[in-house]
C-alpha cells in the first residue's frame, strides 16, 4: 500500500510540475500571438515576393546495343559485329552532365539574353512567345555582363536604348555597336508599340553552363543498376525548361548517331580503298587471259585433263584464298604500325576466318569509339580517358600477337597446298602447255573476282547501316513540367513560420528562465521531509509603510497574515510555537517587515507580544516602527544594573505589543550573543509574553541567529521571490539537513501574479530527506 502511495504521489507530482511548466509560458499567451502573427506575416510576405519555380523533368530509357544497329537487318552484319558500342548508365549520365553539351544547348536556345518587365510587388520575366522584342547577339565582351540595359519602345520602326545614364535612339534591325556588346534588335512574337519598358540583362553562358551541369540539372537512375534515368531541372518559366530539356536530349541523340557513323564511315573508306587496288589487278587479269586466248587460239579442253585440272585448280583456288588471307595479314600488321594510325579504327577482318581476332578488333574499334565520344567532352588527362588508352594498348599488342599465330597457321596451310597442289602438277604434265596456262589464267581472275563481289556486298551493307542509325537513348516520358510550384513550398513555409513564431518566444522564455538566478516559484526550492511551509505573503502594494496589518483590514497581504497566525497554532500539536526565530539567507527578504505585521497579527487576538531586535549589526525595527532608539538588548546584556522592564517599549501599534530595540551597537555581537544573560532573558519573557518574536541577521551572512537558536522553539526562514538567490537555498537545505533551527517553517514572500500559482497556508514538503 505505501509503494502504491508512494507511486501515486509521484504521478501527480508530475502532473503538477507539467502544470507548473506550463502555467510559465500560458501566462505569456501574448507574446506567442503576436510573434507566430509577425511571422505568418513575414512567411505571406516571402510568397507574395518569392518567384516560384517549376519543376520541369523527362525520363530516358538508355539501350545497350548488344548487336549494334544492323542486329535486326538480318545476316547482313552478322559475320562483321563491328558496331557494338557497350553503353553504361553512368558514363551516359556524365555526358548528359557535360558543359560542353549544355552549353550549345544554352547558346541554342539564346539564353544569353533575360527579359525583365517591372511589376508592382516584383518583376516579371520574359520568355518565348511573350517578348516583344529579341536580341541577336553576335559578340558579348566580361564588361556586356555588369550591365542592365533599358529597352523602351517609341513606335514601329524605333527604340531608345538606356544603358549607364545614356539613352540612345536606335531602328530595329540596326547593328548596335558598342565597347561591351555587338547586338541586333528584332520585332518579337508579343511585340507592341504600347509595350512597358523592358529590361534587359546579358548572361554568361560558360558560367550558367557550369551551374547546370554542378546542381541546376539532375540526372538520377529511377533505381539503383536501371537503365533507365530521369532529367529534371527546377525554372521559373516552365515552357523554358521543357526546351532545354527538349534541346538537351535532341543533342545528345544527335551526338550519339555521329559517333556511331564514325565506324561505319571509316569501314566503307577502307573497303573502297582495298576495291581500287582489286580493280586494277583485276584488269590485268583479264587482259592477260584475253590476250593469252588470242595468241594461242584456245577454243576446247579434254575431259579428263579437265578433271584432273579441276582437282589441281581447287587447292590452287585454296593456295590462292590462303595468298590473299596471307595478304590481308600483312596489310593488318603494315596498318597497326602506322605511327599516326594510333587512335584510328582498325579496318574488320574481311574474310579472315579467324573469329578470335575479329572479336579482338571488333573490341578494340569499341574502345577507339568510347575514346572519341569522351574526348569531345574531357580532357586527354581524364581518368576514364587514360584507362581506355591502356585497354587499347593491350588490345592492339594482343591483335598484333593473333596476327603472328594467323599468319604462321596460314604459312603452315599454304606449305601443306604447295604439296598437294605440286602432285597433281605432276599428273597434268602431259596436258599441253596452253590448256595449262590458260587455266592457270583463269583461277587467277576467279579469285579476284570472287573477292572484288564480297567488298562489294560489305560495301553496300555498310552503307546500309549508316543511313539507318538510330539512337541508343529512347524517349520514356517528354519533358513535361509539374503545374503545382516546387519552390517555394507554400504549406511548408506556412508550417515553418508558425513553428518558428511559437519556438522562438518559447526558446527566449525558456532561456530566460533559466538564466534567472533568483527563486520564481515555490518550485525552485526542493523541500527536504519535515520542512513546512508556514505560509505566503502577496506584494505589499502599499510601499510607503511597513505596516500592512491593521484592526479591521481586509486587504489580501493582511489576510495572508492572519492564515499565518493560523498556521502556527496547526504546525505543531504537541509543542507551543512562543519564541519564533525569523531569519534568512540575505538581508532585504523582509524579516523586519514580518516580524512587525505577524507581532500586529498576534496581538489583535489578545496575546501579548514582544519582538527582539536581535540584528546587532544592521538594525532596522524600531526605524520601520517609527520608534526612537533608546537603551535596548545590548545595554541590557551589558550593564548590570539595567533591568528588563526599562527596555521593554510599546509599539504603538497595537495594544499588547511590544518591542525590545537593539540599543548601542556593539563592537562584538557574536560574543555578545553568547552572554549567560540571554538565557534569563528568554526565561523572563517566557513567563511574561505569549510570543516572542526574534528578528536577527540573515544566516546566509553572519552566524548571530544560530547562538539564538537553543533558546527558540521554532524558525521561521524567510524566501523572498525575485529576489532570494538559487544558490543561497544551499543554506536553507544545509539548515533543514543538520537541524540547526529547530522546527523550522518557511514564508514566502513578495509574491506577485506572474509568478505565484495560489497561496499556501501551510503543509509538509514531499520531497523525501536526501541521503
Amino acid at each position: 500500500m505505501a509503494l502504491i502511495n508512494q507511486k501515486q504521489q509521484s504521478a501527480y507530482q508530475v502532473k503538477g510540475d507539467l502544470l507548473d511548466t506550463s502555467m510559465k509560458y500560458l501566462k505569456n499567451w501574448y507574446v506567442f500571438v503576436l510573434c507566430i502573427g509577425l511571422s505568418l506575416g513575414a512567411a505571406f510576405a516571402y510568397l507574395e515576393y518569392a518567384t516560384p519555380q517549376y519543376k520541369v523533368s523527362s525520363t530516358l530509357l538508355i539501350q545497350d546495343d548488344v548487336k549494334g544497329d544492323a542486329g535486326g537487318k538480318g545476316t547482313a552484319f552478322s559475320d562483321l559485329n563491328m558496331f557494338h558500342i557497350s553503353k553504361t548508365v553512368d558514363n551516359e549520365m556524365e555526358v548528359l552532365r557535360s558543359r560542353d553539351l549544355i552549353f550549345n544547348v544554352l547558346k541554342s536556345l539564346s539564353m544569353d539574353t533575360h527579359y525583365m518587365v517591372e511589376g508592382k510587388i516584383k518583376d516579371k520575366e520574359l520568355y518565348g512567345k511573350s517578348l516583344p522584342v529579341r536580341v541577336v547577339v553576335y559578340k558579348l565582351n566580361p564588361g556586356a555582363y555588369a550591365q542592365i540595359l533599358k529597352l523602351v519602345i517609341k513606335d514601329n520602326s524605333s527604340f531608345t536604348l538606356e544603358s549607364k545614364g545614356r539613352r540612345v535612339l536606335y531602328k530595329f534591325d540596326q547593328l548596335i555597336k558598342t565597347n561591351d556588346y555587338l547586338v541586333k534588335v528584332e520585332k518579337g512574337p508579343s511585340f507592341s508599340a504600347n509595350f512597358s519598358p523592358v529590361i534587359i540583362q546579358f548572361k554568361d553562358l560558360y558560367r550558367m553552363a557550369e551551374s547546370y551541369s554542378l546542381s541546376g540539372l539532375t540526372v538520377l537512375p529511377i533505381v539503383k543498376d536501371a537503365n533507365t534515368i530521369v532529367l529534371s531541372l527546377l525554372d521559373p518559366i516552365p515552357e523554358r525548361g521543357v526546351d532545354i530539356l527538349n534541346k538537351l536530349i535532341e543533342d545528345y541523340n544527335r551526338e550519339n548517331v555521329n559517333t556511331k557513323n564514325i565506324m561505319a564511315s571509316n569501314t566503307i573508306r577502307f573497303i573502297d580503298n582495298r576495291l581500287k587496288y582489286l580493280t586494277n589487278d583485276l584488269s590485268v587479269v583479264e587482259g592477260d587471259v584475253e590476250k593469252y586466248k588470242k595468241l594461242n587460239r584456245v577454243t576446247d579442253i579434254n575431259t579428263d585433263a579437265q578433271m584432273n585440272l579441276q582437282n589441281s585448280g581447287n587447292y590452287d583456288q585454296q593456295l590462292s584464298s590462303s595468298s590473299v588471307q596471307l595478304n590481308l595479314i600483312r596489310s593488318l600488321e603494315k596498318y597497326l604500325s602506322q605511327a599516326d594510325g594510333r587512335y584510328q579504327l582498325v579496318p574488320s577482318t574481311l574474310g579472315l576466318k579467324d573469329q578470335t581476332l575479329s572479336n579482338l578488333i571488333g573490341k578494340y574499334n569499341d574502345l577507339q569509339v568510347e575514346r572519341q565520344r569522351l574526348m569531345r567532352y574531357n580532357r586527354p588527362n581524364n581518368p576514364l580517358v587514360l584507362n581506355i588508352n591502356d585497354q587499347l594498348a593491350g588490345l592492339k599488342s594482343n591483335i598484333r600477337e593473333n596476327l603472328k599465330n594467323v599468319r604462321r597457321g596460314l604459312t603452315l596451310e599454304r606449305n601443306s597446298l604447295l604439296s598437294k597442289s605440286s602432285q597433281y602438277e605432276s599428273v597434268i604434265r602431259n596436258v599441253p602447255g596452253i590448256e595449262r596456262g590458260l587455266q592457270e589464267r583463269s583461277r587467277e581472275q576467279s579469285v579476284k573476282v570472287s573477292l572484288y563481289q564480297y567488298l562489294l556486298q560489305k560495301r553496300e551493307e555498310t552503307a546500309l547501316s549508316l543511313s539507318s542509325t538510330i539512337p541508343t537513348s529512347q524517349i520514356i516520358d517528354r519533358p513535361a513540367y509539374n503545374t503545382a510550384p516546387a519552390k517555394p513550398k507554400t504549406t511548408l513555409i506556412y508550417i515553418c513560420s508558425l513553428l518558428g513564431g511559437f519556438l522562438l518566444p518559447f526558446s527566449v522564455l525558456y532561456v530566460k528562465d533559466k538564466l534567472n538566478t533568483k527563486v520564481q516559484d515555490i518550485s525552485d526550492v526542493e523541500l527536504s521531509f519535515g520542512t513546512r511551509i508556514l505560509g505566503e505573503l502577496s506584494h505589499n502594494e502599499e510601499r510607503k509603510t511597513s505596516i500592512v496589518v491593521q484592526k479591521g483590514s481586509r486587504t489580501t497581504i493582511s489576510e495572508l497574515f492572519r492564515y499565518i497566525r493560523s498556521n502556527l497554532g496547526l504546525m505543531n500539536d504537541t509543542v507551543k510555537n512562543q519564541v519564533l526565530l525569523i531569519t534568512s539567507g540575505m538581508k532585504g527578504e523582509g524579516k523586519t517587515f514580518f516580524c512587525i505585521n505577524l507581532g500586529i497579527t498576534l496581538a489583535m487576538v489578545d496575546k501579548k507580544v514582544v519582538i527582539l531586535e536581535f540584528d546587532l549589526r544592521k538594525p532596522d525595527l524600531l526605524k520601520d516602527m517609527n520608534i526612537k532608539q533608546e537603551k535596548g538588548l545590548t545595554d541590557y546584556l551589558n550593564d548590570p544594573d539595567i533591568e528588563l522592564s526599562q527596555v521593554i517599549k510599546p509599539s504603538n501599534l497595537a495594544p499588547n505589543l511590544f518591542v525590545i530595540g537593539c540599543g548601542t551597537l556593539p563592537d562584538n555581537p557574536s560574543e555578545l550573543l553568547m552572554s549567560y544573560k540571554i538565557g534569563l532573558l528568554f526565561e523572563r519573557l517566557r513567563k511574561e509574553f505569549d510570543y516572542i518574536i526574534v528578528d536577527t541577521s540573515p544566516v546566509g551572512q553572519v552566524a548571530d541567529a544560530f547562538s539564538i537558536a537553543p533558546y527558540t522553539d521554532a524558525g521561521i526562514y524567510l524566501i523572498r521571490y525575485n529576489y532570494t538567490e538559487k544558490m543561497q537555498l544551499g543554506i536553507l537545505e544545509d539548515i533543514s539537513e543538520n537541524k540547526k533551527l529547530k522546527n523550522l517553517m518557511l514564508v514566502f514572500n513578495d509574491a506577485r501574479k506572474e509568478n505565484r500559482k495560489a497561496y499556501v497556508y501551510g503543509g509538509y514538503g514531499l520531497q523525501e530527506m536526501k541521503a
